[in-house]
């Protein structure tokens, strides 16, 4: 239950940011959040006051010294964002003055809240559920408008209802199989198999339209990483300078003159974009370039799509073979380009890469970088207008394992082994999404979700 996990701390945090800024703002919330603010505040009327309503006064310490001229706003439970008493002062964007009233009210039977704990509190007072405290977290780290729009749906309860609708569907089902059950004697149906067969197919197109928006989620969410790597001397650091649309990176004619990872970012169709240089990979004996190789190749797994870039004006040797060996395994993500046709294109390189995606390109001259460009952007279209895009890993692998439970359903159906086996494959199913919206949970589950959001949310 969730209230088992409920407590009946009052603790406190600032939840503007606190490099700048000419107001900061600080959340106390908890069942002596009003009491301890009505000691060291001036307004009198505060305490006494109707629910969401701002007061002005001056808080003191317990020496009656001023700390600052600040406004209140007051909640009381459960029309707070936490379900409990809550006020949250705005004081002068000053650091030691925030620090001053956090001082203050950690002396006097306040605790410093953790990560994710005034969100962690509305979940269990039944303000939000769990799909809706998570997309909290991604309101905050979304990387692109998409994934903003897509994470204040989920906040306002879409995904929460789509997935209630299947477990309303799933009750239904399991309630007329079992009626089936008690009829049995009677030879009479209540519903026949294929009407449930129909059902258990049509909820699994519904999942696989949400599992097959995650990894497209992803990228929304967080931005997607592109990776540009080659040998020295085959123009990484022109084109990404070229797709950067500006003078990033430092360009040599001298090999190896990029010895570590350069980093940056643009948007395209909205969305963010990271371009990682790699120290040019080459066959060395050097330990420091070694290393570097050795990070560079690494990142191969991590990335969204890969750059190889060579020079289109020489023959490939045994360092450009090197690499398109190495990345043979990630073929998927890779895309050739044949830089500098502004001074040759060796037709006879073609024979050696095999039909793999070619672009060919000149850094210097930006001819066809916008076809780079475009092969990004084919990351982060999307064709399905669905309502909600997953993006949350605990979501995604939850919806896979209710998959393979109705998957599991539909086999025991089809070999007629009996309606109770089948209603109690479908009983897991809807264990699975009460999981996702965090009505059935645990302890570990819900401090590995919060710890991951800042402190102040």
């Amino acid at each position: 239950m969730k209230n088992d996990f409920l407590n009946k701390d009052t603790i406190i945090a600032p939840i503007s940011g606190l490099s700048g800024g000419s107001v900061h703002l600080i959340r106390v919330s908890g069942p002596e959040a009003i009491n301890i603010t009505s000691r060291f505040f001036s307004n009198k009327n505060f305490k006494k006051g109707e629910k969401n309503r701002f007061f002005y006064g001056k808080l003191v310490n317990e020496q009656n010294e001023l700390i600052d001229d600040v406004i209140v706003l007051l909640y009381k439970k459960p029309h707070s964002y936490t379900g409990e008493d809550m006020v949250e002062i705005s004081c002068h964007g000053n650091l030691l003055i925030t620090e001053q009233i956090i001082e203050l009210f950690l002396r006097n039977h306040c605790r410093l809240a953790e990560p994710g704990e005034f969100t962690k509190q509305a979940f269990l007072n039944g303000k939000i559920d769990l799909v809706q405290a998570e997309s909290i977290a991604s309101i905050i780290s979304a990387r692109s408008e998409k994934a903003l729009q897509n994470a204040i749906k989920q906040l306002e309860g879409s995904f929460s209802l789509e997935i209630k609708s299947i477990r309303d569907n799933l009750v239904k089902a399991i309630s007329l199989l079992e009626l089936n059950l008690d009829f049995a004697e009677e030879d009479i149906e209540v519903i026949e198999d294929e009407q449930v067969l129909t059902l258990i197919e049509e909820i699994i197109r519904k999942i696989d339209r949400y599992l097959n928006s995650y990894q497209q989620g992803k990228l929304l969410l967080n931005g997607v990483k592109v990776l540009i790597t080659g040998k020295p001397n085959v123009g990484k650091s022109s084109l990404m300078n070229a797709l950067l649309e500006k003078d990033r990176v430092l360009v040599s004619e001298i090999p190896g003159t990029t010895r570590d990872f350069v980093h940056d970012e643009i948007y395209l169709e909205n969305v963010l974009v990271k371009f990682i240089d790699t120290a040019g990979i080459r066959i060395s004996s050097d330990e420091i370039e070694k290393e570097g190789i050795r990070r560079a190749e690494q990142l191969f797994d991590e990335v969204d799509l890969i750059l190889f870039l060579f020079d289109a004006s020489r023959t490939l040797d045994r360092e450009d073979f090197y690499l398109i060996d190495r990345l043979k395994d990630f073929k998927e993500k890779v895309r050739y380009l044949a830089n500098k046709i502004d001074l040759a294109f060796l037709e006879e390189n073609l024979k050696h890469l095999n039909d793999r995606p070619l672009i060919k390109i000149s850094a210097k001259e930006k001819i066809n970088i916008e076809q780079i460009k475009n092969e990004i952007k084919n990351l982060i279209h999307t064709t399905d207008k669905q309502e909600v895009i997953v993006n949350n890993e605990r979501q995604y692998q939850l919806l896979k394992q209710a998959k393979q439970r109705l998957l599991e359903a539909k086999r025991t159906l089809q070999k007629q082994v009996g309606h109770e086996f089948v209603a109690m494959e479908l009983r897991e199913v809807i264990n699975l999404l009460l999981e996702i919206t965090g009505e059935i949970t645990n302890e570990d589950i819900l401090k590995n979700i919060f710890s991951h959001f800042c402190i102040g949310k």
